[in-house]
């Protein structure tokens, strides 16, 4: 796939292994880690973010998609890694509080953040757009009996499906690559990476 770019006059050409986005800027927001300190990306100064979506009740595939982002992170050289910050964002924030991301970030044993909201009410039209501006969907539907939730002695009466992927965001904060869970090759990923950060 490729994407054009303009620069100083002259016209390149890069050519990404994963899905090549149209350049588009992401939403700005702040949200809420698993501490529950605020996060926003203006306090990320890395060339590229990859941004990944999960949810801590999520049985097909997230955990998967955060090994694969760690795996991705090591492939680098601590150079390339300077250059690159890693997020997580729910795509269950009426389940997941700071303190389920919290515990979902050590079980998988991962070091970057894990976002969510810190009220529901007030901010679910935020997060919305959030996911919208990643290219996320997001759907929530009414299960028949309530179950428990993964690893939680909660009742959920409604399960989320969602699009299982990172998004990587270049210098200007576009989106400009997408990796499906299900089409991840983790080299190919670090060697996007690669790309955006040489840009």
């Amino acid at each position: 796939m490729t994407v054009t770019m303009l620069c100083s006059g002259c016209i390149g050409t890069i050519d990404f292994y994963g899905n090549t986005l149209d350049p588009k800027p992401v939403t700005p927001f702040e949200l809420f880690d698993e501490n529950g300190e605020k996060f926003n990306l203006s306090m990320i100064d890395s060339d590229v973010i990859m941004v990944g979506f999960i949810h801590t009740s999520c049985l097909d595939g997230c955990d998967d998609l955060s090994m694969s982002m760690n795996e991705t992170y090591n492939l680098l050289s601590s150079q390339e890694q300077q250059r690159v910050s890693l997020l997580t964002i729910t795509t269950d924030p009426w389940h997941d509080d700071s303190n389920r991301l919290y515990h979902y970030k050590r079980n998988n044993s991962v070091e970057w953040p894990h976002l969510t909201v810190s009220n529901i009410n007030s901010e679910l039209e935020m997060i919305e757009s959030v996911w919208a501006s990643f290219g996320t969907s997001v759907e929530v539907s009414a299960n028949l009996t309530d179950s428990l939730a993964r690893c939680s002695i909660h009742l959920m009466n409604y399960t989320v499906t969602h699009t299982v992927h990172a998004v990587l965001v270049d210098v200007d904060r576009d989106v400009r690559v997408q990796w499906l869970q299900s089409e991840w090759d983790s080299e190919s990923v670090a060697a996007d990476i690669r790309k955006l950060s040489s840009q």
